[in-house]
């Protein structure tokens, strides 16, 4: 029975693909390196500054961080939104006492930034950042705070992600993995891992937990 759910942040809450490209594609251009989309959407769910650091390393890394994150803030306000049925699944799972937790790459400050802004930050009883671990996914790390912080068993938990390093870590952690399907390489990364439940929507979460 699945009584705990554990979500990724970017990408899967949050509709922040284009806006984390086109971060990407505007480091590349000030600092002349190519931009590869394949290679880019293959590094989501790292945390940025391992990104940075392994990419960048020719240069000043915290100069790249922050030109990166400079560009983002501007636009994050305008370009960022929840994805469809994401605040209804979310408050349903809640009003039926659910456990719910997110396991994110992010940083803390930005995290709980925008769980404000988007008012679900009340819908979480725990939140697990690139801040609170040691190894970061897709270590098993942060899925195992997040337990420990939910008083939750693997065999009763989900995890929720976009990003092969979400299902690896789901893996690893030894709890149901869940893929969104809004991905534009959604599909592959679901038969690439074996993944049973590949979401249309987040609302299609409601009825798979309901069968657990």
């Amino acid at each position: 029975m699945i009584t705990t759910i554990i979500f990724d942040f970017d990408g899967t809450l949050l509709e922040t693909t284009e806006l984390v490209k086109n971060s990407f594609k505007h480091i590349c251009q000030v600092y002349n390196k190519e931009y590869n989309e394949e290679y880019i959407l293959s590094t989501f769910g790292e945390p940025l500054a391992s990104v940075i650091s392994r990419d960048y390393k020719e240069y000043d890394v915290d100069e790249v961080l922050r030109t990166y994150r400079n560009y983002q803030e501007k636009r994050f306000d305008n370009e960022v939104s929840l994805y469809d049925s994401v605040y209804e699944t979310l408050k349903y799972l809640y009003e039926k006492e659910y456990k719910l937790g997110i396991a994110t790459s992010r940083l803390k400050d930005s995290t709980l930034k925008a769980l404000e802004q988007f008012d679900i930050a009340h819908f979480f009883k725990c939140i697990i950042t690139a801040d609170d671990v040691v190894n970061p996914k897709p270590h098993k790390e942060p899925l195992e705070k997040a337990m420990i912080l939910l008083d939750s068993k693997p065999k009763e938990t989900m995890y929720v992600g976009d990003a092969s390093i979400d299902m690896i870590c789901a893996q690893n952690a030894g709890v149901l993995p869940a893929l969104v399907g809004w991905q534009s390489n959604s599909i592959e990364l679901a038969k690439e891992h074996g993944i049973k439940h590949l979401l249309s929507t987040m609302k299609d979460l409601i009825s798979i937990v309901q069968t657990k």
